[in-house]
């Protein structure tokens, strides 16, 4: 599945190269020889009446902080585990190349931040572009991207509350409409974007050759009776 590639780029020095280098090999190889995956682009219109869900907690929004990063992905959790290091590496990457459009959801009670998500408007599609695997943005289009809840907070419905609220958020940046991609077969982030008010509009077709070598993405437009776009997951 494509995600965020994490940046290539290093600070000077003998051993922030290395550490660059090593760090792009790791990515390669952790694509693989080949892989092909089919995502929904699913849509939401702003000024269409929406009661937004409520999560099991209370919860509050701001800017993502640096520190909420080591907050969201600390060491001992995602050296352990490899999906978790993929979630991790995907998210920084994110970070590093969009540091003022990232959002968070915190917990009131520890303080903690709980759900993660970067906010793109048409003004970023050079951002976009670097992200790779979107398509670029339309003046009254915005992306929502790099969904993330730690383990401790899952099951709380915090995903569907959190992103309805960072959706409104796209106002401010001039657009009317959000899209956000999920894979077809990740049944439960999209009962979480339909419960923020989204829906399928696009399918987005992904191919790599070679570690990454090659990558091709093709997205299309869902025709406007195709039964997908009333699916209920």
């Amino acid at each position: 599945m494509p995600q965020p590639h994490a940046s290539d780029s290093a600070s000077t020095g003998p051993a922030s190269a290395t550490n660059a280098l090593v760090s792009r090999i790791e990515r390669r190889l952790r694509e693989g020889p080949f892989a092909r995956a089919t995502r929904y682009g699913l849509r939401r219109d702003l000024d269409v009446p929406f009661d937004p869900p409520e999560a099991k907690i209370p919860l509050t929004m701001r800017p993502l902080e640096q520190a909420d990063m080591m907050a969201l992905f600390p060491a001992e959790s995602t050296g352990r585990d490899a999906a978790e290091f993929g979630e991790a590496a995907s998210r920084l990457g994110l970070a590093e190349k969009a540091p003022d459009r990232g959002l968070v959801a915190v917990d009131p009670a520890t303080g903690s931040p709980c759900y993660v998500q970067w906010l793109l408007g048409p003004q970023d599609n050079d951002i976009v572009r670097r992200i790779g695997g979107f398509p670029e943005l339309a003046p009254d289009e915005a992306l929502l991207e790099g969904a993330y809840t730690p383990p401790a907070y899952r099951g709380l419905k915090i995903m569907p509350a959190a992103m309805a609220a960072f959706a409104e958020r796209a106002r401010e940046l001039g657009a009317r409409y959000v899209i956000t991609f999920v894979d077809v077969g990740n049944v439960p982030s999209l009962k979480g974007c339909q419960r923020a008010g989204f829906y399928p509009d696009l399918l987005h077709r992904y191919l790599q050759v070679g570690f990454g070598t090659i990558r091709r993405n093709r997205f299309e437009k869902l025709p406007e009776d195709d039964p997908r776009r009333a699916a209920a997951f």
